[in-house]
C-alpha cells in the first residue's frame, strides 16, 4: 500500500493555462471534429461534484476538459505520467492528482477529497485503461462504489461516442469525422447513501458503456485522414482466413496476411472491404476482435496453456524520471502465472507474477505491456510487438475466468 502523504494539497488548475487551452481546444473539435456537446441536463448544478467519463481514446483528457468548459476539473491521472520531466511539469500546473495504478492508493483518495471539500470538481477514468476495440476496455471495478461514498458529492457522467474512431490506441494519426458527448448527472447525494456499492457500481457501468462501431453503424459518418489503417495489427493478430497469427501487416488503408495473402481495406466510414471475392474478413474491428476472443477462450481452456515471448525488461529506478533497461529474458505466460526468466541487472533471475493478482496488463501499442508487483510496474518492450495484444487479452480472459470460477466456488 502507497504511503499516505497529507502533505501534498493539490491546487486548482493554473486558470491562464486550464482556460487558454480547453477554449482553444473547444473551438478546434468544434470545427475540425464537428465535436457536439450535450449538457442541457447540467442547468443549475454547480460544483463540488465527482466527474466519471469513459476512456476510448488518447484524447479523452481534452475533450472532457472541452466539453466541461469553463468548469476547472482536477484530473485523477496516473502515477506512470509524472515520470518524465515534462508532463509532471505541465501536470502539476492542472492540478493533476497522481494516483499509482494496481494498487490501494490511500493518499490520492484524500487528495481527491481534498479537492472536494474545497468545492472544486474531480474527474477520473474508471475504465483505467483504453479501448481495444472501442468498447470499454479494463474497469476500477467495484471499489469505485466505496470511493464515491467517502467523497459524498452527485456523480456526473461524461461519455463520448466516436472518441475511439477518431484516435484509436494502435494509430499515431488522428481520423477527422465526428464526436458527440453527453453529460449529465447520475447519481445524488440522497442515492448515494441509500444505494448499495453494488448498485451504485451498475449505475456507472450502464452510464459509462460505449460501443464505437455499433453507434457508428447507426451514423454512418464519413471519416477523413491518411493511412487510417496503419497499425491496426497491433490489435488485429490473427487472420481469419489462413489462421496464421501475427502475420498481418498494414500499408496505407491496407490490411493483409503475409502468410496467404487475404486482403481487405479500410474504407472512408472506417469499415473494412474485401478485395476480393475469396477474401476472409469481418467488416469492423470489434467483430475481428471477438473472433480472435473466441479462438483464444479454446486455448485457455487446456491447461497446458502457454505463451512465450523474448522481451526487455525495464522499470522506473528511485529518483529518476522515465523507464530504465534491466535486461533481455523471456517471458511466458500460463493459467497460473506471468513468469520472466532472464536478466536484471546483470544477474539471472526468475521473475513470478501469480495470475490471482493481476487485475490488467496496461498495453501501449507498438511499445510495452506492464505488470505490476508490490507498486513496481515492469514494462515488457516484446522483441515482436504484434504479439502483445494477444498477452492482454490472454490475461483478461483468464482473470475473468478465474473470478468467475473463485465466485462459483463460493
Amino acid at each position: 500500500m502507497t504511503a499516505v502523504k497529507d502533505n501534498i494539497k493539490i491546487k486548482k488548475p493554473n486558470a491562464l493555462l486550464y482556460y487558454g487551452a480547453a477554449s482553444l481546444f473547444k473551438i478546434y473539435y468544434r470545427l475540425v471534429y464537428h465535436h457536439k456537446v450535450d449538457k442541457s441536463a447540467m442547468a443549475g448544478i454547480k460544483p463540488p461534484y465527482l466527474v466519471v467519463a469513459n476512456h476510448s481514446c488518447w484524447l479523452d483528457y481534452i475533450i472532457s476538459s472541452a466539453s466541461m468548459f469553463p468548469v476547472r476539473m482536477n484530473f485523477v491521472g496516473a502515477y506512470n505520467f509524472f515520470r518524465s520531466r515534462l508532463l509532471k511539469f505541465v501536470f502539476t500546473l492542472l492540478g493533476v492528482i497522481p494516483r499509482h495504478q494496481y494498487t490501494s492508493d490511500i493518499a490520492s483518495i484524500r487528495q481527491m477529497k481534498y479537492c472536494i471539500d474545497k468545492g472544486r470538481a474531480v474527474a477520473l477514468f474508471p475504465n483505467g485503461c483504453l479501448s481495444n476495440e472501442g468498447r470499454p476496455g479494463g474497469f476500477a471495478g467495484p471499489q469505485i462504489a466505496k470511493l464515491i461514498k467517502f467523497l459524498n458529492v452527485p456523480v456526473i457522467a461524461l461519455k463520448t461516442d466516436g472518441g475511439y474512431l477518431t484516435r484509436p490506441r494502435w494509430s499515431r494519426k488522428a481520423r477527422y469525422g465526428r464526436l458527440e458527448t453527453t453529460i449529465r448527472p447520475i447519481l445524488t447525494v440522497s442515492e448515494i447513501k441509500s444505494l448499495s456499492n453494488a448498485e451504485i457500481y451498475q449505475r456507472i457501468l450502464r452510464a459509462l458503456d460505449f460501443d464505437d462501431y455499433k453507434w457508428q453503424r447507426e451514423k454512418m459518418m464519413p471519416y477523413k485522414g491518411k493511412n487510417v489503417a496503419e497499425g491496426v495489427e497491433y490489435v488485429l493478430y490473427k487472420c481469419p482466413k489462413c489462421q496464421s497469427e501475427f502475420t498481418l501487416r498494414s500499408n496505407g488503408v491496407r490490411v493483409y496476411c503475409e502468410s496467404c495473402g487475404n486482403t481487405v481495406h479500410m474504407n472512408r466510414y472506417l469499415f473494412f472491404e474485401p478485395e476480393s471475392d475469396d477474401t476472409v474478413y469481418f467488416d469492423g474491428i470489434d467483430k475481428w476482435y471477438d473472433f480472435q476472443k473466441e479462438c483464444l477462450d479454446k486455448e485457455i481452456e487446456n491447461p497446458e496453456f502457454m505463451l512465450t515471448a523474448k522481451t526487455e525488461l525495464k522499470y522506473a529506478e528511485p529518483d529518476k524520471y522515465g523507464y530504465q533497461h534491466q535486461g533481455y529474458g523471456t517471458i511466458k505466460i500460463t493459467r497460473d502465472a506471468i513468469t520472466y526468466t532472464g536478466i536484471v541487472k546483470g544477474e539471472e533471475v526468475e521473475l513470478v507474477f501469480p495470475m490471482k493478482n493481476i487485475s490488467m496488463v496496461p498495453y501501449a501499442a507498438n511499445e510495452y505491456i506492464e505488470v505490476a508487483d508490490k507498486g513496481q510496474i515492469n514494462r515488457f518492450v516484446f522483441e515482436d510487438r504484434r504479439q502483445m495484444m494477444k498477452w492482454v487479452m490472454a490475461v483478461r480472459q483468464i482473470r475473468d475466468k478465474y473470478y468467475e470460477e473463485v465466485t462459483k466456488n463460493g
